[in-house]
């Protein structure tokens, strides 16, 4: 375990504070990075969730989860200063000391705080440091463990919280261990084995013992007759100490996976740890890196200035990035940095509520012939952002756009959107234009809140269910388009109904029987597209579990979309429903297509239980209560007359 740096972390925050629990400013700023080095270590690769990334994708999730915001604001004596994910994982590294004082575990209730017998800040939500939980940290693991032992179901909001912030605080004791594997050194004079092993040496490090004690074994072992029982003990008793040790201090190294394998064809990337360990295994100590350790201490070594440390900073670069470049693994890093870095889904959400703000504009100026030319082309912004950040996501990951639940929020959004451009261009009434705006502003918030509330990387390795670009390329692709159809047509219904249901007269009858055919045009082509993708997904059932169809949830509520559309298309067609009635059905429309993305999936049952989304009931019974009674407003609606 990592109880000596721990003991390092309370001891410093209990003399950094003038309280046991008080919480001050740093001293002053925190460390400053040169550019150079934050991106060396922003590209540089390291294998993680089953896929190789940036570190920069590792530090900009475990910076989320922790403190629920993609930067860190820190308070200084003197002032601020904000740092980026890989600046504040920079510190955690290589300034565990000071990064102990930043205050990134976000804490939703200060009720958690009360509980570890800590006083907590004047704000009920809050953030606090390591040093300020230190001391009760012994309380947290204890009720963090009381609650994770009771059934999901069964725990409430306080124990949910106080399980989020003990593995936080593991997370944050792992990190900022990490580099301790690199700090370690052994002194030679007190052990018998490293005495033996190293006569000339007063310390070593792990690199030394990883490069020298194996092969001093086995000379040792062959040799252990000559030794009198008295030196035996005394070797087995120093060899058990300095095991013990090297065990711990390998514990701490084993959180990044960030040396490649020579042999191109083991997939599993090591860690720091994983190479200490390799050196003492006979048919791997040939093959392993154990310069890569040297690399790392050089890099914890005291330097006289930050330009030694870039250049010890750029050969460990160098090393890891040309054997990763032989393996073929690195061509995407660099993209991926620039994917994140250039924020472009933050940029479309503010663009889309800015189109949207244009469209209010001109309801309020009819007459503007250049509000009117500028507004036509509000939309293009954000939708070739959101274009532009789900290609650099399919190159990155060299995957079709939709395979997982984030990625169908972005696809679902950008059809929708989509269509409020198109059809805008042919009904030139700003509906559309105004509804592409609005589902487009929310479908990127509604994605931002999903990402910060899961905390993990939205571009994982995907499952082997699901592993068959073909696949994810027809039947899912298809299907989410459908889904964003259906989702537009639900919105212009929302219009229509609220039209009717207030009275808006000073529009004529020709309105809203334009409005009608628009929304009757627009499920058609939701039915399009869900009815194709359901025929493929059951071909792809078919061919992956040997049935073309099995009434599990997620294909039940395919079906249900299909269906109504059909029913909706049928009725219109025999004349049982009008424009008005195509509207509320419509909304009911797009009730069963929440059902069929999310319901399902919150269901946590059946083969397609892999997008399961926990928390997402309370949420979903709310929409469907409000578009329940939309549903009621627009049957009441219908009963009242349009103008001529």
């Amino acid at each position: 375990m990592r109880q000596r740096v721990l003991l390092l972390f309370v001891c410093a925050g209990l003399c950094f504070t003038s309280a046991l629990q008080a919480e001050s400013a740093l001293p002053g700023p925190p460390p400053d990075w040169p550019g150079e080095v934050v991106d060396l270590f922003a590209t540089l690769p390291v294998l993680d969730g089953g896929r190789v990334k940036p570190l920069d994708t590792v530090a900009r999730f475990t910076l989320l989860r922790l403190n629920g915001r993609r930067s860190l604001r820190v308070e200084y004596d003197g002032g601020t200063a904000r740092l980026t994910p890989i600046e504040w994982y920079l510190d955690c590294l290589f300034f565990p000391e000071t990064a102990m004082h930043y205050r990134h575990f976000s804490v939703e209730t200060s009720d958690v705080i009360v509980a570890l017998g800590l006083q907590p800040h004047g704000r009920k939500r809050d953030r606090y440091s390591y040093s300020h939980i230190a001391p009760g940290r012994e309380r947290l693991m204890e009720l963090a463990n009381e609650a994770s032992r009771l059934p999901d179901e069964r725990r409430d909001f306080m124990d949910r919280q106080l399980i989020a912030l003990a593995n936080n605080v593991l997370a944050f004791e792992g990190l900022a261990a990490f580099m301790e594997i690199a700090r370690e050194r052994f002194v030679v004079a007190d052990n018998l084995l490293l005495a033996g092993a190293f006569p000339d040496r007063e310390e070593v490090r792990i690199s030394d013992i990883a490069a020298e004690t194996p092969d001093f074994l086995t000379r040792l072992t062959a040799s252990a007759h000559q030794l009198d029982d008295s030196e035996r003990e005394a070797l087995a008793r120093d060899m058990q100490r300095f095991f013990g040790q090297l065990d711990r201090v390998a514990h701490d190294g084993n959180l990044l996976a960030l040396i490649p394998p020579a042999d191109h064809d083991d997939p599993q990337w090591m860690t720091p740890a994983s190479v200490l360990e390799a050196a003492f295994e006979p048919e791997k100590v040939a093959t392993a890196p154990i310069h890569m350790l040297e690399l790392l201490e050089a890099m914890v070594t005291p330097l006289p200035d930050k330009n030694a440390f870039a250049v010890k900073a750029a050969a460990f670069h160098e090393a890891v990035t040309g054997l990763a470049e032989a393996r073929g693994e690195y061509a995407r890093i660099p993209l991926e940095v620039t994917y994140y870095r250039g924020r472009f889904f933050f940029l479309s959400q503010w663009l889309f509520l800015f189109a949207f703000i244009m469209t209010a504009f001109s309801w309020a100026l009819p007459q503007s012939r250049r509000l009117a030319a500028l507004l036509n082309l509000s939309l293009a912004p954000p939708l070739v952002l959101l274009a532009i950040g789900i290609t650099l996501r399919c190159i990155i990951r060299g995957r079709p756009p939709v395979t997982n639940v984030y990625e169908t929020i972005l696809f679902t959004t950008l059809v929708a959107a989509a269509l409020g451009f198109s059809v805008e261009f042919i009904n030139r009434r700003r509906i559309a234009m105004s509804m592409g705006a609005l589902l487009g502003m929310l479908g990127m918030f509604f994605a931002s809140r999903y990402e910060a509330r899961g905390g993990m990387d939205t571009m994982p390795a995907v499952i082997a269910v699901l592993d068959t670009n073909f696949w994810l390329a027809t039947h899912v692709t298809t299907i989410i388009a459908g889904y964003g159809a259906g989702l537009f047509g639900a919105a212009l219904a929302h219009v229509y109904i609220f039209g009717r249901l207030l009275g808006i007269n000073n529009v004529p009858r020709r309105f809203y029987a334009e409005l009608g055919r628009v929304i009757y045009g627009v499920t058609c082509f939701c039915l399009v597209f869900t009815l194709i993708g359901t025929v493929l997904g059951g071909v792809w059932a078919a061919q992956s579990w040997g049935r073309f169809w099995g009434w599990d949830p997620k294909e039940n509520g395919a079906l249900l979309i299909v269906l109504w559309a059909l029913a909706m298309m049928h009725a219109k067609r025999g004349g049982y429903l009008r424009h008005g009635g195509i509207a509320v059905s419509a909304v009911v429309l797009g009730m069963i297509i929440v059902f069929a993305w999310w319901g399902v999936n919150a269901l946590g049952v059946g083969l397609h239980s892999y997008g399961f989304v926990s928390g997402a009931w309370r949420g979903l019974i709310i929409f469907w209560l409000l578009q329940s009674i939309v549903t009621l407003a627009g049957l009441a609606a219908l009963t009242r007359p349009v103008k001529t």
